[in-house]
């Protein structure tokens, strides 16, 4: 009873771990090897294994088709992300747009090639923003850092002015404001740099230049003109030194003083060409120009010329009674101007009483003036000076043949002077002067003369012959007989027929007898040997030459010395037996 209890105890608990009742490490590894070992998952693993192969082959595909990404440009506005777009895409480069932000996203071994292949095109043309930025600023930001953010919204808001010039590709501004002081002595003045990234191949002229030292003094407070400095990409200074001395040139009056002096020499040209012949006259002006501008007001008083403007007059009269009575008392006081009045009026012509009389006049008078303002012209010619040389014409002479030139008579010349003095406008009281002079011209150039062994033909045909000279010897001297011992026997001579000299010879002195047969003219073509004689060995004196002279003794005579050898060996037979 006691057996068979036990066994059923342990069916239980063998059930019980099988089933997954009882988890445990070992229980759960028995329960893999139980489910794998089943037939229908063995049968199963071939195609599980495939799905797996699967999955993780289309996991790699995807992963090595999808390259990893970085940001090209961030924050651009929706213009330039399209140019940049296209321009990456007519490039060959896979670009995206993050779906969240819409950045510019390119793949991260293309991130140095898209950035150089847009900088090349120019590419983004905006500037990252200026003002808007301020409002990015956190609260508790000291007063340093929002005055050096201001500073950078300006530069940046000046940068995105500028380049909007269609010439301009990029531009940067600095600008250095001191700080403010309470003494005025101690202000400083603001200066401003500006850096232009111009197009390839063009430039600014001078008022698109001005216009942009205008914009940036006028948007930055108390900045002058002169403070302004701009440059361009060659480090060519494009505004104007203001300190430079009055008296010297701008360029646009060079520039004027040029084009006026070419329209009178031009003159010249065209009115003295149709006397002298084309190609015969050499003109030259010089102009003295004043750029000064002077302005005169001057205010003239005419003194006979006068006028009344106003005139006043005025009379005063008063009239006062004597005094009477005695000083101090009462009964003595002085009347009042009414009771003054009716006396008068009472008794005008009374005596005792003192009259004052005053009177004034004042008259004004208009002064006759004039008041004249005189400006003087600024481009005001002060001296000219013209030179006008003629080519004296070739005169063959009928006796000699040879050609010499004839000089033109003073009054030819004075003619000539006098028309070009009056083509020009010439003041001679204001010092312009002319000079007219005729000489021959040099119509051919005299060279430096060579010998014939110095010239260049020489020189070249000499290299030419060393060179085949040298090929030649290397060719004849160490080629040819290289070629010779390689293509013909060292024992024998020149080949006739397929056979040699020696063999020809004495193919012609064979001599057929009658009755001989194949066997004996066989035996006469053979080449006649040198007999080798056994003395031969005596003389050789290495051991080397009488293995050589054996060798040839055997060779010449093979049938003797087998017969010798057979004979030494027949005697060591018969000696044994």
């Amino acid at each position: 009873m006691a057996e068979t209890t036990q066994p059923t105890q342990m069916t239980r608990g063998a059930v019980g771990a099988g089933s997954g009742l009882v988890p445990s490490g070992g229980n759960m590894l028995a329960s893999v090897r139980n489910v794998t070992s089943q037939p229908g998952f063995q049968r199963a693993m071939p195609t599980i294994v495939a799905a797996l192969a699967v999955v993780m082959g289309l996991a790699a595909y995807l992963y090595m088709l999808e390259p990893a990404r970085t940001t090209l440009y961030a924050s651009l506005s929706e213009a330039d992300k399209a140019a940049v777009v296209d321009s990456l895409t007519n490039s060959g480069i896979e670009v995206t747009l993050d779906p969240v932000t819409g950045d510019v996203l390119v793949p991260v071994g293309d991130y140095h090639r898209s950035r150089m292949s847009l900088a090349a095109q120019g590419l983004p043309t905006s500037a990252p923003e200026g003002y808007a930025a301020l409002g990015d600023i956190p609260m508790g930001t000291s007063r340093s850092v929002e005055t050096v953010r201001l500073k950078q919204a300006q530069e940046i808001e000046l940068a995105r002015s500028i380049n909007e010039i269609s010439v301009v590709q990029a531009a940067r501004v600095h600008l250095a404001l001191p700080e403010r002081s309470a003494f005025v002595r101690h202000q400083e003045a603001p200066t401003a740099s500006v850096f232009l990234q111009l197009a390839s191949g063009r430039r600014l002229d001078e008022g698109q230049v001005e216009a942009i030292v205008n914009l940036v003094s006028t948007s930055v407070t108390g900045m002058a003109r002169e403070n302004v400095t701009i440059i361009d990409q060659t480090g060519r200074l494009l505004s104007k030194s203001l300190d430079d001395p009055a008296s010297i040139l701008t360029d646009s009056q060079l520039q004027y003083r040029m084009r006026l002096e070419g329209i009178y020499r031009s003159r010249i040209e065209s009115l003295v060409t149709p006397i002298v012949g084309p190609g015969n006259v050499n003109a030259q002006v010089n102009i003295e120009i004043d750029f000064t501008r002077n302005e005169v007001t001057e205010e003239r008083v005419d003194p006979d010329g006068t006028a009344l403007r106003s005139e006043q007059n005025t009379l005063d009269v008063a009239a006062n009674a004597e005094a009477r009575g005695v000083p101090g008392a009462t009964a003595n006081t002085a009347p009042t101007e009414a009771e003054i009045a009716d006396r008068q009026a009472a008794n005008p012509g009374g005596a005792g009483q003192s009259e004052n009389r005053s009177s004034s006049e004042v008259r004004n008078y208009e002064v006759s003036r004039r008041v004249s303002t005189t400006m003087s012209p600024t481009n005001r010619i002060v001296k000219i000076d013209a030179a006008l040389l003629l080519r004296t014409q070739m005169v063959t002479d009928p006796e000699t043949g040879i050609a010499q030139p004839q000089n033109m008579s003073p009054e030819t010349l004075a003619d000539i002077e006098r028309l070009v003095s009056s083509a020009i406008g010439l003041n001679l009281t204001r010092g312009d002067n002319i000079t007219v002079t005729a000489q021959p011209f040099i119509s051919t150039l005299e060279g430096v003369s060579v010998d014939w062994f110095q010239t260049d033909w020489v020189e070249n045909l000499a290299k030419q012959i060393v060179t085949v000279l040298l090929l030649a010897v290397i060719t004849l001297g160490v080629i040819r007989p290289l070629l010779n011992r390689v293509l013909v026997p060292s024992g024998g001579g020149a080949m006739v027929g397929g056979m040699t000299e020696q063999e020809a010879d004495a193919l012609e002195s064979v001599e057929v007898a009658e009755g001989e047969s194949l066997e004996d003219i066989k035996a006469k073509l053979k080449p006649k040997k040198s007999n080798i004689s056994l003395e031969m060995l005596d003389t050789a004196n290495t051991y080397d030459d009488k293995v050589a002279i054996i060798r040839m003794i055997v060779g010449d005579e093979a049938g003797r010395v087998s017969n010798v050898f057979k004979q030494m060996m027949k005697k060591e037979l018969d000696q044994k037996a």
